[in-house]
């Protein structure tokens, strides 16, 4: 590896190249379905309560939204549902969500470096 990545990334990539190309590519929807959707939630929840009025305002309202249970509620039941949808595990989702949170083209490089070696099939980043 040229780069690099904390050891949690690190673990991330080796899981994600050892995946079939199908799980790949439905990991990689599943994290996107399961970020929009918190994503909305948090939009949601910041314009119900007055929105930011400026970057720290908005940062705040951004964290509370997070800590609130009614976000952890949320976050259970989506999830469920997104992983019975696209046919992934708890590790396969959570194995997204620490690649998207570096999604760098050295991350990819890498990813694709190992899911060729392992004859696993290279992925796009993008998706």
């Amino acid at each position: 590896m040229t780069t690099a990545f904390d050891e949690a990334t690190t673990a991330a990539i080796a899981a994600f190249a050892q995946l079939d190309f199908h799980t790949a590519v439905q990991a990689m929807r599943a994290e996107a379905d399961y970020d929009r959707e918190r994503d909305l939630w948090i939009s949601r929840y910041i314009d119900e309560h007055g929105g930011g009025a400026d970057d720290a305002a908005y940062d705040a309202l951004h964290a509370q939204a997070q800590a609130t249970p009614e976000y952890a509620q949320f976050v259970h039941a989506v999830r469920r549902e997104i992983l019975e949808y696209f046919g992934v595990d708890d590790a396969q989702l959570d194995c997204m969500v620490i690649l998207r949170n570096d999604d760098s083209d050295e991350l990819w490089a890498e990813v694709n470096r190992l899911r060729n070696a392992l004859g696993t099939g290279e992925v796009r980043g993008d998706l």
